[in-house]
Order: C-alpha cells, then sequence, then structure tokens
C-alpha cells in the first residue's frame, strides 16, 4: 500500500456541517497573521491504540482520519511522519503527544488545548468538543475575528 492511499481511503470528507461549526479553524492556515508559513492545521489526540486526526487545509477542505497503531504499515507511518513534519498540530494534552511520538515521530509545531477537554479518538461527540475549543481559540484571533464578525455594512463595501 502506497504512504497516501491508505490516508486517502479512511479520510472522510466533512459535511457543510463542519465548515459552519468551525469557521475559524478553517481560515486560520490561510490567514498570514494567524500562521505565518500557511500550515495545514491539524486537530488530533491519540492513545495507545488509536490516532484521530481532522485536517483544516488551506483549500477548505476539511478531512477526518482515524486509524488503530497496528493499521499503519510501514509506508503510512513514512506519510505520516511528513505529515507531523509540515503542519501545526494541535493536541488535546502530553499524553497525546506520547502516544504520537511512540508510535510514529512527534510533531514539529504543536499547540496544546487550554484546560480539561476529555477526549478518546473513537468518540466523535468528545471530538467535537474538543475541535470547539480549539475553534474558540482561533475566533479570538484579531485578524480572523475582524473577518468572521465583521458588521454587514463593512462587509458590502
Amino acid at each position: 500500500m502506497t504512504s497516501n492511499s491508505f490516508f486517502l481511503q479512511r479520510a472522510i470528507p466533512c459535511d457543510a456541517d463542519w465548515h459552519v461549526s468551525y469557521p475559524a479553524l478553517c481560515m486560520a492556515s490561510s490567514t498570514d497573521p494567524v500562521d505565518e508559513r500557511r500550515k495545514q492545521i491539524v486537530a488530533a489526540t491519540a492513545d495507545d491504540t488509536n490516532i484521530r486526526m481532522v485536517f483544516f487545509s488551506s483549500l477548505g477542505a476539511i478531512l477526518d482520519f482515524q486509524a488503530s497503531w497496528d493499521e499503519l504499515d510501514a509506508a503510512t507511518q513514512g506519510w505520516l511522519a511528513f505529515t507531523t513534519r509540515w503542519n501545526r498540530w494541535w493536541l488535546r494534552d502530553v499524553t497525546a503527544l506520547t502516544a504520537i511520538d511512540r508510535h510514529a515521530h512527534p510533531p514539529s509545531d504543536v499547540r496544546f488545548v487550554r484546560g480539561n477537554v476529555p477526549c478518546i479518538p473513537t468518540d466523535t461527540s468528545a471530538f467535537r468538543q474538543y475541535l470547539d475549543s480549539i475553534e474558540y481559540h482561533y475566533r479570538r484571533d484579531e485578524s480572523i475575528s475582524r473577518i468572521l464578525f465583521a458588521p454587514d455594512a463593512a462587509v458590502a463595501a
């Protein structure tokens, strides 16, 4: 199996509900002051059994990927090494970072979510609450909030 094919087979494009729920995350990788190198945003969590990653691309796509560590062959782990190197990763806590480090490579650009947001990779409801906390972070960014929350008169001008 080639490195990209496993990801492409398992990544699920998220529907419009995700775009409406996470507009700031969708904008974060394409807004200059927020991410000067325009990295794709990856919100992830992992434990000793599974990893879950949601990719917010600069092209507007949101892809949800879940897998067990046992499913990742050497080629797929090579792809994961590239992903951890070139994207901005948001993780729930150091435990998730440790799991990723143990099974792949630690991300080179990591941010941690503030607060205690319980989240296991296979629980979609908890994962969405976790994404809510990252969304909140980006909504507080001035360059994003200025676009998202502009008065109608300013947007029409």
